[in-house]
C-alpha cells in the first residue's frame, strides 16, 4: 500500500515520493507546477509528476544552459514551463507520455540536421550539389527567421511558418515558380528529418502543392547565332578554358555539374568520344558520346590532353587540375561574359545546351542521334526541343500537296 506523500521540498535531493492507493486516473494527475532553479552548476526547470512504476512522484528536470544570455534564457524557461503546465494540466505525464515536451529549439534541430547531411555526404549516399543545395536552404531560412519572422522552437516550425517561408522566396525574393518549388522539396526533406527524430508528430508540409509546371516555362532561352559568334570570340580572348567548357555544353550537351567530375581519362582522343560515367551522370547511367573535331582539337591547343590523366579537366581556374571546380565556378564566368557583353538575363550559361539541341534540329539531325548526344531517356523529351524551333523545314516549305 502507497502512503500519502509531503510535498517535496526543493532543497530536498531528488528521489522518489510515495502516494496514497487511489483511483488510477488520480494518480497519474498528481504533479507540481514546474520551477526554474539557477544553481551555479547549472539551471534548469523541475517538477515533479506522478511516476506509477514507483508509486510516487517523481521529479523530472530540464537542462536550459543552451540559451546564452541571463534574459533570454529566463524567457526561454518561462516560456517552456507555461507549456509544461498546460500539458500537465490536461493529463499529460511525462513518465506515461514520454518525455517529448516542445522544449526543443529549432536550431537545435537544424544543427542536427546538417551534422545528418555531412555524413551522408562523407559515406557517399548524396552528391556534393545536394548538400551544397540544402546548407544553402537552411542558409536562407535562418536569414528569414531573423529578419522576418523569428521563431526558436522546433514545434514553431508548422504549416503557417512553411506557407509564410515560400511567399517570402517567391514574392519578397522575386524567385521564379521552379526556386520556389525547389524550397517546398527542401521543406519536406526538412519535415521528414524533424517527424524522423521525433522532434514533430506530423510534417507540416502536407497539403502544400508546387505551382504547376504548366504555368511557367523556363526563364533561359536559346541563344540566336550572331551571339553565339560575339560570345566565343569574347572567350577565345579573354576566357579560354571556359570556351572549351561551353563547347562541351554546347556540342556534347554535358551538364555543368557532370563537367565538374570529367577526368581526362575519360576522353577517347582516337575515337573522338568521352565517357559520362554512372557516378558522374544525372542518369545513373555510363554514356559514351561523341566528341566534334573542333571541340577535341581546341582542347588540344590548350594543353588539356597533356596533363596527367588522373586530372579533373576543369580545376583551379578551369584548368586541369587534382581538385575539381565547382559549378558555382562556372556561373561566376558565365556572369563576367553576359556583363561583358551586355547578354540578356535570360541567356543563361544552360542555355547554351537548349541552343545546341534546338540548332541540331535545325539543320535536320535525325531525331534519335541528338537523343543519344543528348542522353534524353527518350524521344519524347528530346522532341520538346522541336517545340522551339525558330525556323522553318525547307522540305515542309517547298511541299506541293494535292489538296
Amino acid at each position: 500500500m502507497c502512503s500519502y506523500p509531503k510535498l517535496p521540498r526543493k532543497e530536498e535531493k531528488e528521489k522518489t515520493y510515495e502516494i496514497s492507493a487511489r483511483g488510477r486516473l488520480g494518480e497519474i494527475l498528481q504533479y507540481t507546477p514546474p520551477v526554474l532553479r539557477e544553481p551555479p552548476s547549472g539551471w534548469y526547470i523541475e517538477f515533479y509528476a506522478f511516476d506509477p512504476a514507483s508509486c510516487g512522484l517523481r521529479r523530472k528536470r530540464i537542462r536550459v544552459n543552451r540559451i546564452s544570455g541571463i534574459q533570454a534564457r529566463r524567457r526561454y524557461a518561462k516560456e517552456v514551463m507555461q507549456r509544461i503546465s498546460v500539458k500537465l494540466s490536461h493529463g499529460w505525464n511525462p513518465w506515461i507520455c514520454g518525455n517529448d515536451i516542445d522544449a526543443v529549439t529549432l536550431e537545435d534541430a537544424l544543427s542536427r540536421y546538417e551534422r545528418h547531411n555531412e555524413k551522408m555526404l562523407s559515406s557517399g549516399y548524396i552528391r556534393k550539389e545536394t548538400y551544397d543545395g540544402y546548407k544553402s536552404n537552411v542558409k536562407i531560412m535562418r536569414k528569414y527567421i531573423s529578419d522576418k519572422r523569428p521563431i526558436y522552437y522546433a514545434y514553431q516550425f508548422n504549416r503557417e511558418f512553411c506557407v509564410d517561408f515560400l511567399d517570402y522566396i517567391f514574392i519578397d525574393r522575386n524567385n521564379g515558380a521552379q526556386t520556389r518549388n525547389n524550397y517546398l522539396n527542401f521543406l519536406r526533406v526538412l519535415s521528414g528529418f524533424l517527424v524522423e527524430k521525433g522532434y514533430l508528430s506530423s510534417r507540416p508540409t502536407d497539403g502544400i502543392a508546387p505551382i504547376s509546371k504548366r504555368l511557367y516555362q523556363k526563364q533561359r532561352q536559346t541563344i540566336p547565332e550572331e551571339t553565339l559568334k560575339r560570345i566565343s570570340e569574347w572567350m577565345r580572348d579573354h576566357d579560354p578554358h571556359f570556351l572549351f567548357a561551353s563547347q562541351l555544353l554546347y556540342y556534347c550537351f554535358i551538364r555543368p555539374v557532370e563537367m565538374t567530375r570529367l577526368k581526362i581519362s575519360d576522353f577517347d582522343i582516337k575515337n573522338g568520344t568521352v565517357t559520362i560515367h554512372a557516378d558522374q551522370s544525372k542518369n545513373k547511367r555510363t554514356q559514351t558520346i561523341t566528341v566534334p573535331k573542333k571541340v577535341l582539337l581546341y582542347g588540344i591547343d590548350l594543353g588539356i590532353f597533356s596533363r596527367p590523366t588522373n586530372y579533373y579537366v576543369f580545376g583551379d581556374e578551369l584548368c586541369p587540375g587534382p581538385v575539381a571546380t565547382t559549378t558555382r565556378v562556372m556561373r561566376g564566368h558565365w556572369a563576367k561574359v553576359r556583363k561583358a557583353l551586355k547578354l540578356k538575363q535570360n541567356y543563361t550559361f544552360y542555355s547554351l545546351k537548349d541552343t545546341g539541341i534546338t540548332e541540331m534540329f535545325n539543320n535536320n539531325m535525325a531525331s534519335n542521334t541528338v537523343k543519344e548526344q543528348a542522353r534524353h531517356s527518350s524521344l519524347l523529351i528530346t522532341e520538346i526541343y522541336l517545340e522551339k524551333r525558330q525556323s522553318a523545314r525547307p522540305e515542309i516549305t517547298e511541299y506541293d500537296g494535292s489538296f
